[in-house]
């Protein structure tokens, strides 16, 4: 039997046991809590992962996408960066050339600046001008014709000649290009497509706030100077570059000191230099062009020379009615001088005044040979205005020769149309119309041999072609005015109207007077 000492010890020792025992439960417990805050840890460490993996992923194809189609991009001020001479006066031709020289020059500079990945970026441009301005000043400076908006050839031929050119009119605000390339600036400054951006602007101050953030980031942004720069541009701590197989090196206005305008009244064309194309065409005297109105030389015939050669020489007094001599009149009442020559790029338009009155483009005389061949075609058979003039004749029971006609014949026809009105007058808005809306005779005020009436002559009418639009046939119907008042070959009328008076035939004698 155990004494009081040995149950004493087993006592203690049960004792030590069971506290020992509740520690050990008492830390598994803890152990196991502890493991089960692991676990939903890492869970949730877990979806914190994939939504990031995710992102990275979307991040990495968004980066991936914008280093597909690297880019430069050029903003030009079309109203102070004013392109060379020789591109302004080439016209459309000219604007391919441009655009062609601005090219070529981007990419010299891209390759000092972007090294090995100068190839792989393409060249965007924006040019932003008030182009009705632009082109006004262009032709006091001797540069475009004298035609409202004459510079849209040369943009429009910009435009088309590279895919991401652009020549943009900003219209006629005062900050209308400057809003414009303040935008397109903030636009692509931290777009990571856009690898550089040369601005063609530093003879405005008023740009300087726009660079300022960007002062000293010479591989972001590169200045391009021409004639107007303004010394403020060089604090800016970037590069400056000039390209001068593009931009005029001088100012423009040094070409207008010699050119004085009236800045009220009437415009007359003595205070402007007449600047005729670089070449004549010698043969359109003769009768001998075969390109006709697409010889690319400028067609002149005697009395237009006899005009010009007279210019200047004569009292320029118009206030007398008996004034014969086309010589005595300022160029601003000549037809020939103030009608357009040519129609813009954009076929089927309609010249019309302030007024909205209709207006035509020159129609040249034709030679005497062509005239000659004319009267033998007609000899044989009167051949159809609509058919040859229009495009399409309807009846078909038409009995005018509908066969091919010569060119030659053909201008003559269209000629004597031209001294024929039609009787729709100003509002005409047919496409197809080949009748006259206007008189275009030099020096002529209306009379019994002008069958125009006196308020279409230019002492009357206003002349200066403000706008081209679209043409408007909805208003024409079945039988249209010229189908009654149809003029065939050069006998006049043939009136289906019984009470219309018979007006004088278009003979040779006559039109030989314009």
């Amino acid at each position: 039997m155990l004494v009081d000492a040995e149950l004493q010890g087993l006592d203690n020792q049960l004792g030590t046991y069971m506290q020992t025992s509740r520690q050990n439960y008492a830390t598994q417990e803890k152990l196991l809590q502890d493991f089960q805050e692991l676990i939903e840890n890492y869970r949730q460490l877990k979806s914190d992962y994939e939504e990031e993996k995710e992102s990275r992923e979307k991040y990495k194809k968004l980066a991936r996408g914008q280093e597909r189609n690297p880019f430069a991009l050029v903003l030009i001020d079309g109203d102070s960066y004013i392109f060379k001479d020789q591109h302004i006066k080439g016209g459309a031709d000219g604007g391919v050339t441009a655009a062609q020289k601005l090219s070529n020059s981007i990419k010299e500079l891209l390759q000092s600046t972007l090294y090995n990945d100068a190839d792989q970026c393409r060249i965007m441009v924006r040019v932003y001008a008030n182009l009705a301005g632009l082109s006004k000043t262009l032709s006091r400076a001797g540069l475009i014709g004298h035609e409202s908006r004459s510079l849209a050839p040369f943009t429009a031929s910009f435009n088309r000649s590279q895919d991401l050119f652009d020549f943009v009119d900003a219209g006629d605000k005062k900050d209308g290009a400057d809003f414009k390339i303040r935008e397109m600036f903030r636009l692509f400054a931290d777009n990571s497509q856009c690898k550089h951006i040369f601005f063609a602007g530093c003879h405005d101050v008023g740009y300087l706030s726009m660079l300022t953030p960007y002062r000293g980031k010479s591989d972001r942004v590169t200045l391009l100077k021409a004639a107007s720069f303004h010394q403020e541009f060089e604090n800016l701590n970037l590069p400056i570059r000039e390209l001068p197989s593009c931009f005029r090196s001088t100012p423009l206005n040094d070409a207008l000191n010699s050119i004085s305008l009236p800045t009220k009244g009437k415009l007359d064309m003595k205070t402007l230099p007449y600047t005729p194309k670089p070449k004549v065409c010698k043969f359109y005297p003769k009768g001998m062009c075969k390109y006709g109105s697409d010889c690319v030389n400028e067609h002149i015939d005697k009395s237009q020379r006899t005009l010009l050669r007279n210019f200047g020489k004569s009292s320029p007094s118009t206030d007398s009615d008996d004034t014969n001599s086309i010589g005595r009149f300022r160029l601003t009442e000549l037809p020939s001088v103030v009608l357009p020559l040519k129609r813009p790029l954009a076929e089927g338009l309609i010249p019309i005044n302030k007024d909205g009155d209709r207006l035509e483009c020159i129609c040249e005389k034709p030679s005497g040979d062509a005239w000659n061949t004319y009267k033998k075609r007609m000899s044989l058979h009167k051949v159809c205005n609509k058919r040859h003039l229009a495009g399409h004749c309807d009846d078909i029971d038409c009995k005018f020769d509908h066969s091919d006609l010569e060119p030659s014949s053909l201008a003559v026809l269209r000629f004597i149309m031209k001294q024929t009105p039609c009787p729709r007058g100003s509002a005409c808005r047919q496409a197809d119309c080949y009748a006259g809306h206007v008189c275009q005779k030099d020096g002529c005020r209306g009379g019994h041999e002008c069958r125009f009436k006196p308020c279409k002559h230019i002492q009357y009418l206003d002349f200066k072609v403000t706008d081209w639009i679209e043409p408007d046939d909805s208003s024409t119907t079945e039988k249209s005015d010229l189908d009654i008042f149809s003029l065939h070959g050069d006998e006049g009328y043939e009136d289906s109207t019984p009470h219309s008076p018979v007006q004088e035939p278009l003979t040779e004698d006559i039109l030989l007077r314009y």
